[in-house]
């Protein structure tokens, strides 16, 4: 299906890219895709005292990172100078804007704001009348001879033949300028849908002080792009029944505006974290595994191994065990640093139990006569000799879990012993049978 509908994603390269950002650029991207249409992406950086590369850099990063990825663009409108300029001389010809002095910042450019209602359509909120004789002139070309906000997005949005704007009800404000300048210019606004506002859980704006607010923090804390692009989409939209997980293709499948809420949403950040866990349990081992070698990877971890299969049993023995992925830092950090720190607890309960270190030097010989370090031939092993012996699994498996882990939860043994490898596995239980042998762990 091809479409003339062009939506747009115009950021200020003053700041990171947010939740409330990563909205906005989520919901025109799906309305474009769903209707077969354009999606453009648009840095907005003629802010000279406030813009940052490394804040270009990051929304790219963080968008590409979501999986939202655009047609055209990103175009600069800091390149194109000499469109504005060309509007603004219009607006001047005609008389409706002039130039003004200041004696501190120098000479500006400002349109003439009428003195009558200006009625404003939405798609979302319906038709909003502002009383325009309340608004002051307003600077459309500064003074440094780079636009204003509403100047530069009115003559872009138009010179990119943009038809559907969606963004946050914040810009609300903006429209009646923004009208006068199409009217001016003899240009058609395209359609808007301005979307009201995220709020933290306590009621108020979402800030900082409720936690993380950018993507690029939330990436940190090891949360998956999966999950939280399907999170952002809805705060503020519903699919129009009670399903929650959604793929980023079934979105644009059902992405319908008519179902955008008209209040405002409420983050939720216990449910990002149920949302994130059922993603980590439900992706495929081998898309998971790679996560979590990326994920670890940045945080700086020394990993016994880069072999996928081992990082297949790593994704295994844990995609039910944690929330975020920085819960999995944490957790192999525990597994893998030596020496080993032990739970007293767990010693007192289960290694200073009698038999228990005759039932660790059985384990330890089992394992060290194991065919092959996997799951399958250790399982063989251990359930040949329990057998032989009438004795249940956990009797051997849990003084063998606090040898090699320091305490009595971990993922299934097995799978905790391929982690750790053999080497470290037997030296693990010799250290551990050598401190027994001298009145305990």
């Amino acid at each position: 299906m091809t479409s003339t509908l062009r939506t747009r994603f115009a950021p200020s390269p003053t700041g990171y890219l947010h939740v409330g950002g990563a909205r906005t650029a989520l919901y025109n991207f799906l309305y474009a895709r769903h209707n077969g249409g354009t999606f453009i992406l648009r840095i907005e950086d003629t802010d000279q005292s406030r813009n940052e590369p490394q804040f270009t850099t990051a929304i790219l990063e963080s968008l590409t990172w979501l999986g939202i990825t655009w047609d055209e663009g990103p175009f600069y409108q800091s390149k194109r100078l000499d469109l504005y300029r060309a509007a603004a001389e219009k607006l001047l010809a005609k008389g409706l804007a002039y130039y003004e002095e200041d004696p501190d910042k120098g000479r500006a450019i400002k349109m003439r704001m009428p003195k009558h209602i200006i009625k404003v359509p939405d798609v979302i909120h319906g038709e909003v009348e502002f009383d325009a004789s309340l608004a002051d002139d307003f600077v459309i070309v500064k003074s440094d001879g780079y636009p204003s906000y509403n100047f530069a997005c009115v003559v872009d949005d138009v010179d990119m033949g943009v038809t559907q704007v969606i963004r946050g009800d914040e810009h609300l404000s903006n429209m009646p300028r923004q009208l006068v300048l199409y009217e001016a210019l003899g240009l058609t606004p395209p359609k808007f849908a301005h979307i009201p506002m995220i709020l933290g859980p306590d009621g108020s704006k979402l800030s900082k002080r409720h936690g993380a607010t950018s993507v690029g923090e939330y990436r940190e804390r090891g949360f998956l792009p999966e999950a939280l692009v399907n999170f952002i989409a809805l705060l503020g939209w519903s699919p129009g029944d009670d399903r929650e997980i959604m793929s980023l293709k079934e979105m644009v499948d059902l992405f319908d505006l008519g179902r955008a809420r008209k209040v405002s949403s409420q983050f939720d950040t216990a449910k990002l974290l149920w949302m994130n866990g059922q993603y980590i349990m439900s992706l495929p081992v081998e898309h998971l595994a790679e996560e979590m070698y990326d994920y670890l990877a940045r945080k700086g971890v020394d990993l016994p191994s880069t072999d996928a299969n081992w990082m297949k049993t790593l994704a295994t023995a844990y995609r039910e065990r944690i929330k975020t992925l920085d819960e999995l830092d944490e957790k192999i950090r525990r597994l893998m640093v030596e020496p080993v720190e032990y739970d007293p607890a767990a010693v007192k309960k289960v290694l200073e139990k009698d038999g228990a270190a005759a039932l660790l030097a059985d384990a330890r010989d089992l394992l060290a006569g194991a065919p092959e370090w996997k799951i399958a031939p250790m399982e063989e092993v251990f359930k040949g000799y329990c057998e032989k012996k009438a004795l249940g699994f956990g009797k051997i498996a849990q003084p063998l879990r606090v040898a090699v882990t320091g305490g009595t939860v971990s993922p299934p043994m097995f799978e905790t012993l391929v982690l750790l490898g053999r080497d470290k596995t037997l030296r693990r239980i010799d250290d551990t049978l050598a401190r027994l042998g001298k009145g305990g762990a």
